[in-house]
């Protein structure tokens, strides 16, 4: 997917992403939090492949958020885990 396909809106979004990420980044690293540094890192990485176009930007809300369907289901204890 091209930057062209994406709204303005989304482009404006991504580029303060990565901004704020990436002063997130440094000072996380300043500060010696590596773990913190590391996930914000791939944040930042997410955000700027984005805006170049190396990843399709995900349009349906949550989509990209591995706990949101672990977060929300209305009783994850009630399912049975697969192995």
């Amino acid at each position: 997917m091209s930057n062209q396909s994406l709204r303005q809106s989304e482009i404006d979004s991504l580029q303060y992403i990565s901004s704020m990420t990436n002063e997130l980044v440094q000072m996380a690293e300043a500060s010696r939090f590596p773990m913190i540094s590391y996930l914000l890192g791939m944040a930042y990485a997410e955000a700027f492949d984005a805006l170049r176009g190396a990843r399709p930007a995900r349009h349906a809300q949550f989509s990209g958020n591995p706990l949101h369907s672990k977060l929300h289901a209305k009783d994850n204890r009630a399912q049975p885990r697969r192995a």
